[in-house]
């Protein structure tokens, strides 16, 4: 009886913790700095491309840019890929992450980008 009562704890604590896993979602948008999200779908110069990936470089929060709105990057991804952050700036990408919200802010952890088709 108590070796059942464990194996039903088991499968009870797996079943709770496989519910409240995040799932990875795919993000469509434009890979942007942060504090450059209001310039919403205008296309940037190349003047501020290279001010987006000078602050991005400096380690301002980077995010993108979607019709529902701004998803920040977190982690480690932007300060790991430098050279592909520079590639992608101001391009369409997607995204597979994991989104989240937090104080109204929409997340995501990055766990493969590339350029949109």
């Amino acid at each position: 009886m108590k070796k059942f009562a464990l194996v039903v704890l088991v499968a009870a604590a797996t079943f709770i913790l496989a519910g409240s896993a995040a799932a990875e979602e795919i993000i469509t948008g434009r890979l942007v700095e942060a504090g450059c999200s209001a310039m919403g779908g205008t296309e940037p110069s190349a003047e501020h491309v290279a001010c987006m990936v000078r602050c991005a470089k400096n380690g301002d929060p980077i995010g993108i840019q979607t019709a529902a709105g701004l998803y920040k990057i977190t982690g480690d991804w932007a300060s790991e890929n430098p050279d592909k952050l520079a590639k992608m700036m101001a391009k369409q990408v997607r995204v597979t992450g994991e989104t989240s919200e937090a104080g109204g802010e929409k997340l995501l952890s990055v766990s493969s980008i590339e350029l949109a088709d």
